[in-house]
């Protein structure tokens, strides 16, 4: 048996891409993976923050961590979410950073 395995690397992106935006167009659908508020909550997500939340700004939620974990954002800091997906943390890190901060997302999928 080889070990050699090879990915074809666009191959693997596109289905990353397609999956995530299957969530997106229907976050009730069914996944291999958690999403919405029960990931949100797995990942330990304060609920105080996460429950007024709309839910088209948690259901599409696919994250793999939680950044929040770390520490509380400052007012007037700045954010760069790498791999952002529907803006989830986005909107979180907004509100702690306040209109004197900036955030922006960036990731792979339109």
């Amino acid at each position: 048996m080889s070990d050699n395995l090879t990915a074809d690397a666009m191959a693997l992106r596109e289905d990353i891409k397609d999956k995530y935006r299957a969530v997106a167009a229907d976050p009730g659908g069914t996944f291999h993976f958690h999403t919405g508020r029960p990931l949100a909550k797995r990942l330990g997500y304060d609920d105080a923050v996460v429950g007024p939340m709309p839910d088209s700004a948690v259901e599409p939620f696919a994250g793999a961590g939680n950044p929040f974990e770390l520490r509380t954002l400052e007012a007037g800091e700045k954010v760069v979410d790498m791999g952002s997906g529907a803006g989830f943390d986005n909107f979180i890190a907004a509100s702690q950073v306040g209109a004197s901060g900036q955030v922006v997302g960036v990731d792979m999928t339109q």
